[in-house]
């Protein structure tokens, strides 16, 4: 099988240039739904014998692979230039990425300080992590071709990496007899007031007077722009999605999981934007994963919600009583979307500026070749056990845009 042309065509020719000595630090945020074949990638660049240090922030119970942040010091192996090196990870969304590193823009509360306490198996700093000053990214890793955010300048050096596919889920307590989702009905529903009755989705006229809810991500998201993308709902179209709540608090990571009411996602300011009430949504997958597993929603709204999550966190949703469904009358594998079947997909990219320079950008074109050729499907080794994506290499169709047509590259 072949590399796509388009992802051949994209990936740069890696140098392994030595590391300066000094003190190298490369700072990267963007993608959340690939952020478990990153860290997984940097630990494989770094060797474990030379006083490996990871700690990580993480309010649930999927360890490092799920972490929000992380924290990695040590040296590269010498068969990559050796040399000592800080790789911080800051897990912002996609669409956030791109324009926190085209734009040079700091964040404030991201990177883990170099004095982070951590060990070879790691940390979690939850609730006592300390963060550096407000600092802007190196590095991004994202879901969408950077042409497809509102933010496709100054142009980024982008490398396609992988495929990373997506699931719509139905949340905990929802019938069984709801197992598909259609572009249809994710264009009336998230397009229009929000939510629809379950009867369109299940086509059963007892289940008219039941409602199905959107729940979704902010703009900062990639899996919320692949969604819409994807689906014909727009990516750039307003929406209504909601939020489930507990009393008056929003349910996510660390937070109850009984339902008790819901208002739309309040009006909220992303990127310099402002959405409409309705028009935001979570800014992480592992908090929607979490709302998807709380319980009571039809005794609290009379309906279930459904939402878009990447696999990593479809799974912890799954584990807590979500069910994914078919979309388009297809079910997940990674057969269907290698094959075209399932086209619920994007590609993943590796972006940083073009005046990136050495030693920051060795470290990260060595993230980027191992992510393609290793550990875009690699399964963690512990916390949270599913792929975050495909190697590219193994697709035998490709696509030119998020959402676009696909063909056979064969």
């Amino acid at each position: 099988m072949k590399a796509p042309k388009i992802l051949v065509a994209g990936l740069l020719a890696f140098s392994i240039a030595g590391v300066s000595r000094a003190q190298t630090i490369v700072r990267i945020t963007g993608s959340t739904a690939f952020r478990a074949g990153v860290h997984q990638a940097i630990e494989d660049i770094l060797d474990p014998g030379q006083s490996l240090s990871i700690a990580y922030v993480n309010s649930g119970s999927s360890g490092l692979p799920g972490a929000s942040a992380a924290f990695f010091h040590g040296s590269l192996y010498s068969s990559n230039g050796g040399g000592p090196v800080y790789i911080k990870t800051y897990w912002s969304g996609s669409v956030g990425g791109v324009q926190s590193v085209s734009q040079t823009l700091p964040l404030s509360s991201a990177w883990l300080t170099n004095t982070t306490a951590g060990t070879q198996a790691g940390v979690n700093v939850y609730g006592s992590a300390v963060y550096d000053p407000a600092t802007a990214p190196d590095v991004c890793m994202s879901d969408v071709f950077q042409a497809s955010t509102p933010f496709p300048t100054p142009a980024l050096t982008e490398q396609t990496v992988g495929v990373v596919p997506f699931k719509w889920v139905r949340n905990n307590g929802s019938p069984s007899t709801w197992n598909n989702i259609t572009p249809q009905l994710a264009i009336a529903l998230y397009g229009g007031s929000g939510s629809l009755p379950l009867a369109l989705f299940t086509g059963a006229s007892s289940d008219e007077g039941t409602s199905v809810f959107a729940l979704g991500r902010n703009a900062d998201s990639g899996t919320r722009l692949t969604a819409f993308a994807e689906s014909g709902v727009g990516a750039f179209s307003t929406v209504q999605q909601y939020y489930p709540l507990n009393g008056s608090t929003v349910i996510k990571s660390g937070g109850s999981t009984t339902i008790t009411g819901q208002e739309f996602v309040p009006q909220d300011t992303v990127n310099g934007i402002t959405y409409a009430a309705g028009n935001s949504g979570y800014n992480s997958g592992g908090d929607l994963a979490a709302a998807m597993k709380a319980t009571g929603s039809f005794t609290a709204v009379g309906g279930y919600y459904v939402t878009y999550l990447g696999l990593s966190d479809a799974y912890t949703a799954e584990h807590g009583g979500a069910t994914d469904l078919t979309y388009n009358g297809v079910a997940y594998s990674t057969n269907a979307v290698q094959e075209g079947q399932y086209t619920f997909w994007g590609y993943e990219h590796l972006d940083y500026r073009t005046g990136y320079t050495a030693p920051g950008k060795t470290v990260a074109n060595l993230i980027a070749n191992k992510i393609y050729y290793q550990d875009a499907d690699a399964i963690p080794a512990t916390g949270n056990p599913v792929a975050p994506g495909i190697r590219a290499i193994y697709m035998n169709v490709e696509r030119s845009t998020d959402g676009g047509t696909i063909y056979n590259n064969y």
